[in-house]
């Protein structure tokens, strides 16, 4: 994987176990579906403050079913957080909409490499909006399978 910010929609692409699995549809108690996508752990957790605003009871290990409408509401919140960054903002504004304690990457490491690390940000939510609106459109659940 070049950068850790990314989707992947091919399954032979996981490397490891420490992936977010994103399903479309209902929890069926099966792992590694072909048509989920998937984010290495510490890139998922860039949407942690975003997740956790709509559905509070979101834990990264935990499997997760969140309603289709939710998720719009998430994707729109995800396009205005690409927005923000696009802005290029302070760091100490970015941690309205990130929470650096969740993350791998320390405060001062993103900073370190901000330009580059909010390039393939907004790039990883860019594709995962576009994936959720399309699969909303046939889905009445999505579902988060944390690692």
């Amino acid at each position: 994987m070049e950068s850790p910010f990314e989707m992947i929609t091919d399954l032979d692409k996981v490397e490891n176990a420490y992936y977010v699995e994103v399903k479309p549809g209902e929890y069926n108690a099966k792992y590694w579906n072909k048509e989920s996508v998937y984010f290495a752990d510490e890139a998922f957790s860039y949407f942690y403050t975003t997740i956790c605003k709509y559905v509070p009871q979101y834990q990264p290990t935990e499997v997760t079913e969140i309603k289709a409408e939710t998720w719009l509401r998430i994707s729109n919140q995800l396009q205005e957080l690409a927005h923000f960054l696009s802005s290029n903002p302070p760091m100490i504004k970015l941690k309205k909409w990130i929470d650096f304690s969740k993350v791998e990457e320390t405060y001062k490491q993103f900073d370190r490499h901000k330009n580059k690390y909010i390039r393939e940000l907004i790039n990883m939510i860019d594709q995962f909006t576009a994936w959720l609106t399309k699969v909303c459109q046939t889905q009445s659940y999505i579902t988060i399978l944390g690692t």
